[in-house]
Order: structure tokens, then sequence, then C-alpha cells
């Protein structure tokens, strides 16, 4: 709004009451403009002040709800995964036949990832930018807030420094110990693998301790739980409030057009595996995973190919794809060289591996049309889509999943 004063005109004769009357005018129109230009950027300048605040504290408080939700899957993991192992443990001898995947699992959950201390890694980046931004302490006006969140990542330390030295926690089977049995028999397999371990005291210990330990978890899950719900009473901010703010910071580029899908794009890509997926402009869809399979008793790999179809549609920022039944296996070995004195064995051993391999095609292969939608954008460069969508965990929440596609270079 623009305000008009009358300004005093002092080129006219005026009377003395007239003068001091003009006068007045004029400090007063002086005034009024000086309070409002810098009322006004007073006035901005608090609220950007506040709104920052806000957006740090609910920062800290999204930290502290991504911890609890981490605790409690870490601790019902560990029961779930102690009673998979307790079921294989009871099923020894019919090993070879139960799927490769929860072969796997157990082994993960028993075999350190290497010789570290720190089996579980503390994610501290949020904690680090809200102890050392400035912002923090001049924004948020809230000594109570301020005390709660130190609090929280006092306690979150401490926890973390628990359980990476508890003899509790420890993974029962060390990286050098699993490797010496690898290296005592060349192609030693997983369920040979797990009967070895299963005879271990350590691992037995270990296992009757995942109760204990997902109650621990709980224990502090629950006392962060309280402390984010006082955080958020004591700054006003609402659940909807926050899941706006959770929402506006995973969801990032534009809406995909159907040109910009249209193409080969890479979903995963390392030394053991790739998964590629193809959209065509008749909107059908190839995704060919490539698993490199490689052996101690040979150089070179051998390749594993998986082949799905589907069809896909694009509807505003939603992809709908739709996997169709079918699944084609093929395998390739002709890149790799036996070891002097192996050939026979290396015969066999391909010969074992194409029947493994085409059997877990066949058992992963779907009887019906199997459809899933995704939340897709893509970034500015038009060479990386983001694929996300919400899962339902074994406790019934809700969890983001994604997917990063890029774009592959003929």
């Amino acid at each position: 709004m623009n305000a008009k004063f009358k300004m005093p005109k002092f080129g006219r004769d005026l009377t003395k009451q007239g003068w001091l009357k003009e006068v007045a005018l004029t400090f007063l129109a002086t005034t009024i403009s000086i309070v409002l230009t810098f009322g006004t950027a007073q006035y901005f300048e608090h609220k950007q002040k506040v709104d920052n605040g806000r957006l740090m504290a609910m920062m800290a408080i999204h930290d502290m709800d991504n911890t609890v939700e981490t605790l409690t899957k870490l601790g019902n993991q560990h029961t779930a995964t102690a009673q998979m192992a307790q079921y294989l443990i009871d099923n020894q001898n019919r090993l070879d036949s139960i799927n490769v995947d929860t072969l796997e699992k157990v082994l993960n959950y028993l075999v350190a990832d290497d010789n570290s201390p720190q089996q579980y890694r503390l994610d501290e980046s949020t904690e680090k930018v809200f102890l050392s931004s400035q912002d923090s302490w001049k924004n948020i006006d809230n000594a109570t807030f301020i005390d709660k969140v130190q609090q929280f990542y006092v306690a979150r330390h401490r926890l973390y420094d628990h359980i990476n030295s508890s003899s509790r926690w420890r993974k029962p089977v060390s990286e050098d110990e699993h490797n010496r049995l690898l290296m005592s028999d060349l192609v030693m397999n997983t369920p040979t693998l797990l009967r070895k371990f299963f005879s271990m005291p350590s691992v037995n210990f270990y296992l009757s301790l995942a109760t204990k330990r997902q109650l621990e978890l709980n224990l502090v899950a629950d006392r962060f739980k309280q402390i984010s719900d006082r955080c958020k009473f004591t700054m006003g901010i609402t659940d909807e409030e926050l899941a706006a703010y959770i929402e506006s910071r995973e969801r990032t580029g534009s809406n995909v057009k159907e040109h910009e899908l249209i193409g080969p794009w890479i979903m995963m890509k390392t030394t053991e595996y790739d998964v590629i997926v193809d959209y065509t402009a008749d909107h059908t869809y190839t995704q060919t995973t490539i698993v490199r399979h490689p052996a101690p008793i040979f150089n070179g790999r051998i390749d594993i190919k998986y082949i799905t179809t589907g069809t896909w549609e694009l509807r505003a920022d939603t992809l709908r794809m739709v996997l169709k039944p079918d699944i084609k296996f093929e395998m390739d070995d002709s890149h790799i060289t036996p070891k002097p004195g192996m050939e026979q064995k290396v015969k066999d051993y391909t010969a074992e591996v194409e029947a493994y391999f085409r059997a877990q095609a066949k058992a992963r292969e779907i009887k019906e049309d199997r459809p899933r939608s995704y939340a897709a954008s893509i970034d500015r460069t038009g060479n990386k889509i983001e694929l996300m969508w919400t899962k339902t965990d074994a406790e019934g929440g809700e969890v983001k999943q994604a997917y990063y596609l890029t774009k592959q270079n003929n």
C-alpha cells in the first residue's frame, strides 16, 4: 500500500502559526516514512528468522523420528532373523533345498562385514549440520527445544558406542574366521558354511540374545519418541507441517515426459551385476539383469542373464509399470578359462551353476500381471530419474523406497 503525505509548501507566505504547522507535518511525514521503511524491513527479517528456525527444528525432529524408525527396524530384524536361523538349525539336513535369499540373509546376520569395531554405523550428517549452524542457536528462540535436541544427540552416541562395544551385539563370526573357512575349500557353498557356523557356541549365544537386543532398542526408541513429541509440542510443529517438510525434502526434479523416458536406463551397475531397463515408444519395457558369477577354479566370470518384460504408462508424476509373467534365462560361460588341472571340475561346476540359476529363475517367475506405481521425477540434465514408492514394513508402517536410473549412453 502507498501512503501519501501532505508536504509543506515553503514558497508561499505563512503566518507563524501556519509555518509551525507545516514544520510539524514535515517532521511527522518523515518520521512515519522512516518507521515504515525500517519497521517493514525488521518485520520481514524477523519472519525469515522464525521460518529458518522452524526449518532447522523440523530437520532435527525428522532426524529423531528417523532414528526411532531405524532402531525399531533393527530390533525387529534381530528377532526375525534369529527365528529364521533357528529354523535353519532345525532343518540342517535340507538346507540345499531352501531359498538362497534366506540362507544369505542368515549368513549376513552372523558374519561381520569387516574387522572394524564399528559394526553399526551412525549417520551424523543432520546432527553436524544442526550443531555447527549458527542459525540453530540464533533463530530458534527456545531454550527447552535446544536442550532436548542436545540431550537426544548425546544419548544416541551413547547407544551406538554401547552396541558397537558390547559382546551381546558383536556378530559371532569375524571376517577372518569366515575367510579361513572359504580358503579351506574354494568351492564351499552357503549351506556348508552355515552348518559349520551353527555348531559354534558363539553363534548359539548370539541367537539366544536376539530378544534382549530388541528390548534394548525398543526402550531407547520409546525414549527418543518422547523427546521428539516434546520438541514438536514445544515448537508448535504439527504432524501435517512435518509431513509437508519431509515431502518437500524428498521430492526433487520435475515430472518425467514420455520422450524423456524412452530409451535404455541403468538401474544398477556393479562389478557383480547390472540391471538395465529399456522403455520403448510402444509403451512396453524390457528389464535385463546380468549376474557375473566368479569362482576360484577359473579365471573370468560366468554371465547369468534374467530378462523380464512389461508395459508402462505415465500420468502426471506417476509411472505405472506392469510386470508380465514369464522370465527368460540365459547363461554364457564362454569368457572363463579353467585354472590348470581344473578343466573337469569347471565343467561339472558350470553345469551345477546353470541348473541352480535356472531353478532360481523358475522360482521367481510370477503367474499373473504385477502392477506397481512410482512417483517419477527427472533431474535438470535429463540423465537421472528417481522412481519412488512406499512400502509397508513388518510393523505396518510406511517406508519410502527409491530406484535411481541413469541414462545409458549408446
